[in-house]
């Protein structure tokens, strides 16, 4: 019989080591599992994401930009979000420029 261990990490990073190790299986964001050479996809998940905040604080300045960057960001790299094209292969701490 198949046994499944399951296992709380706090960072995606400390869950691609584990799972490139053998660890087990999970589900990782595309631009996550495909900048990963050790890793590799067993299936297709799409789900929609949502972006959201407090009805009050959404109108706030710095939560209004926060959110229009982050949305920009989901806009101008759609198909690297999406899995439509690999990651470019960058080390840990290293974000994805803006437009």
């Amino acid at each position: 019989m198949l046994s499944l261990r399951r296992w709380k990490q706090g960072t995606l990073g400390e869950r691609a080591v584990r799972v490139s190790a053998g660890a087990g299986m999970s589900v990782f964001p595309c631009f996550v599992g495909d900048s990963d050479p050790r890793l590799v996809r067993i299936g297709e998940l799409e789900t929609e994401q949502w972006l959201v905040s407090h009805h009050e604080e959404r109108h706030d300045p710095d939560v209004r930009t926060r959110s229009q960057r982050i949305a920009a960001l989901f806009q101008s790299h759609g198909p690297l979000f999406a899995g439509d094209r690999p990651a470019p292969q960058a080390g840990p701490g290293v974000a994805l420029a803006q437009p």
